[in-house]
Parts: C-alpha cells; structure tokens; sequence
C-alpha cells in the first residue's frame, strides 16, 4: 500500500529505495545520512534523540519454543491509534538502527541480529516498522513476506556493518487495522531531514508484522517532509 514517491529529496535529488536502511541514489547522499562507525564510540547521539538509548546491542534473549514455531506470545490488544509516542525503551538494533521497544507490543523475541514479535496493533506496528527494515538490512529475508522479488529485496538492503544510521525523530500513521499498516517516520542527520514509509502486513503463518512484498508495490518510499505539523514527535 505504499505511495509511489517522486518529490525530491532535501538535498535536491530523487529518493531511491531504503536501499540498506536509507542509501540514497548516489554515494553523496549516503555519505549525507550516515556516520562512519569507526566515530560511533566517541560521538554520542544527537541530543534530540527521543529518549535515552542503548549504545550497544541489545543482550541476546534465548530463542523461544513459540519463536521456533513461528508463534510469538501474547502481547498488548490495545487496537487504539497512539494519538502520543508511546512509552519506549530505545535500544540499537545490531545492525545498527536505534529503535523503539516496549514490553507491552514488541519486539518480544530479540534472537541475535532478527528481532521479532509485535502486538497486532496500530502500536505494534508502529514499533515493527524500524525493526523490520533493520532485520531486512542484517539479510534476514522473513522479515518480508515471501515473493519472487524478495530475494533481491534483501541484497538490494543489506548494510556491512561500517555505517550508523540517523535519528529517528518523529511519526505518523498513515493507515493501521489489524491486517496491515503505513506508517512514516521522519529522520534526521546533520545535513538533512526527511521521511520514510514503510509499509507493512500481518503474516498469520509468522504471527507477527512483516514489510509488505503481497501488493507489488515497493514497502519503502521517502520524500522530503513537507508539513512537519503533520507528525507526532516520540520525544
């Protein structure tokens, strides 16, 4: 269900794909939007950062007998919209991405570099939407549901480690039931801001949130952030 996008990025050129969580059609862009890692020990995150975070990768949680199955257990059935950000542990994905994590929708399983398992809720989803684009990036190919385009999906996003990503700052959700979701995020480096929509299904068979392969369209787009008004800040 993602829109097609062809508005022109904060730096003046057309947005590309996720393309490895936000690598952008040149190599000027990317340089733009990421961090080189060897600074990530002595450069803190910007001070707007939504909440406090966790340098470091989450501790490792022990794979679960319902992960294995592809169940996840019971989490929050709260289907309201969250009108405010919700109540968030900011943590940093191994691959890179800090994310947003709550005991109440996800991620309930954090099984090495593939995080997992989302209230099937609007909140759920919301918190889903960074996590899936990070697991798609670690090259973990179930974050998206399965199709003849996914495989190139993947290697199309994968990052090798020697990046770090820009601020996630605010939200909106586009659309959200139970069957799926669009939600945009808008991020910001010291060089530019702009948005990412992600959109995303609910997988029966994984019990949990997946980017969106089904429709044919892509489930990443990004533009430049023209009604900032429009977005609810997670600080």
């Amino acid at each position: 269900m993602s829109n097609e996008n062809t508005q022109a990025s904060p730096l003046g050129r057309s947005w590309k794909l996720w393309g490895g969580i936000l690598a952008l059609i040149i190599v000027a862009i990317i340089v733009s939007f990421f961090i080189p890692a060897e600074e990530e020990n002595t450069a803190e995150p910007q001070g707007n950062q939504p909440t406090a975070t966790t340098d470091e990768p989450a501790q490792t949680q022990p794979e679960t007998e319902s992960s294995e199955q592809g169940q996840c257990p019971d989490l929050s059935s709260d289907t309201a919209m969250p009108s405010e950000a919700p109540e968030t542990d900011w943590q940093r994905h191994p691959v890179g991405m800090i994310a947003p994590t709550s005991a109440e929708h996800g991620p309930a399983v954090q099984d090495d570099d593939f995080w997992s398992c989302y209230s099937q809720t609007p909140s759920g989803a919301l918190l889903a939407g960074l996590v899936m684009l990070s697991n798609i990036s670690a090259g973990h190919a179930e974050a998206a549901t399965e199709s003849p385009t996914r495989d190139a999906f993947v290697e199309n996003n994968a990052v090798d480690g020697s990046q770090e990503l820009p601020n996630v700052e605010d939200y909106r959700i586009i659309m959200a039931n139970q069957d799926e979701a669009v939600i945009e995020y808008t991020i910001q480096s010291s060089q530019a801001s702009a948005y990412i929509q992600v959109d995303l299904v609910w997988s029966e068979d994984e019990d949990d949130w997946r980017l969106n392969l089904d429709n044919g369209n892509e489930p990443i787009t990004g533009g430049e952030i023209t009604d900032p008004s429009a977005y609810i800040s997670w600080r």
